[in-house]
């Protein structure tokens, strides 16, 4: 009977080591998914940033304040405007 119990206890404690064992790599697992979703969180923050700044720059305010004042062009006048209409004959002393 003295053996039967030895190893009746010694199956228990490997059990029990065992079962430590999978509950802390659970817990380690946990930990590593949480850290996966904080990091998938941050990045879905950084693209909705991305995409407001591109908004900002994309905008066509910036654009004409950025060709007005950092390339000085200017809009054309009605003087400098000339219309062409495609498939009509032009007066011959226009050009």
């Amino acid at each position: 009977m003295s053996r039967l119990n030895i190893l009746l206890f010694a199956v228990a404690v490997a059990l029990a080591i065992s079962v430590v064992h999978a509950q802390h790599r659970a817990r380690r697992l946990f930990v590593d998914l949480q850290k996966e979703k904080d990091v998938a969180e941050q990045r879905v923050a950084e693209w909705n940033q991305l995409q407001i700044e591109q908004g900002m720059l994309a905008s066509s305010h910036r654009i004409e304040e950025g060709a007005v004042h950092g390339l000085q062009m200017q809009l054309p006048t009605s003087a400098r405007t000339r219309m062409i209409v495609v498939g009509q004959p032009q007066p011959q002393g226009a050009r």
